[in-house]
């Protein structure tokens, strides 16, 4: 491959990473921003979520096609093939935690309509562990590090441990309460999306791993 078209295939996939992270760093902080919207009763930070989904949606389209072009110009083989279809692979799980966060604003948005109820702050524990593996597993793909991927991975045993006792503990709420319980149901929806982007991010742990030995362990 002749210097100029070398330096451009270099600069496309890096390109296409650096599109990938940018995606991943918005996708965190609507969660965070949903998160913040409903511990501080903000409901103008769940609109910010809301509307910030166009955005999402966009880069995912983005990397798509970067990806694409990538494929076609140049035919890439090997670990390079791997990253680039890694790198769409990844915006697709970052494209579905954007929709958790929208879902969590939008029933965040509810609670605080209806009134704060103390028990959103249950979510905290679910939320920072959540935080935690979406944050670690984008390094691991930024530093191209399949250790840390596979630490990732390990990570989300914490966040469906905690989700379980959450579940648990709110569903007795339920039980127990002679009272409307929408916002309480309200919240177990939040941990339930909270949890699947947990889910999402040991997918992108994955993907990490693929990058970097070939193994496909989804489902391993």
């Amino acid at each position: 491959m002749p210097g100029h078209i070398l330096k451009n295939y270099d600069d496309d996939l890096s390109a296409l990473k650096d599109s990938v992270m940018e995606m991943g760093a918005g996708v965190l902080k609507g969660m965070e921003l949903a998160i913040k919207g409903l511990v501080n009763g903000d409901r103008e930070q769940c609109y910010d979520v809301i509307d910030f989904d166009e955005v999402t949606d966009a880069q995912e389209k983005k990397i798509d096609e970067q990806g694409m072009s990538i494929l076609l110009r140049f035919n890439p083989v090997a670990s390079d093939l791997r990253q680039v279809l890694s790198a769409i692979n990844i915006c697709r799980s970052l494209e579905r935690i954007g929709d958790h966060a929208v879902n969590i604003a939008k029933r965040s948005r509810k609670i605080i309509k209806a009134g704060l109820i103390e028990e959103v702050r249950l979510i905290d524990p679910l939320y920072l562990e959540t935080e935690k593996i979406v944050s670690a597993s984008l390094t691991a793909y930024s530093d191209v590090d399949e250790k840390a991927g596979l630490a990732a991975i390990e990570m989300d045993r914490q966040v469906d441990k905690i989700h379980k006792s959450l579940s648990k503990t709110l569903s007795h709420k339920i039980a127990d309460t002679n009272e409307d319980t929408e916002s309480l149901l309200n919240v177990i929806f939040i941990a339930r999306s909270l949890e699947r982007i947990g889910d999402l991010a040991a997918n992108i742990a994955e993907d990490v791993v693929f990058i970097t030995s070939a193994e496909d362990i989804r489902h391993s």
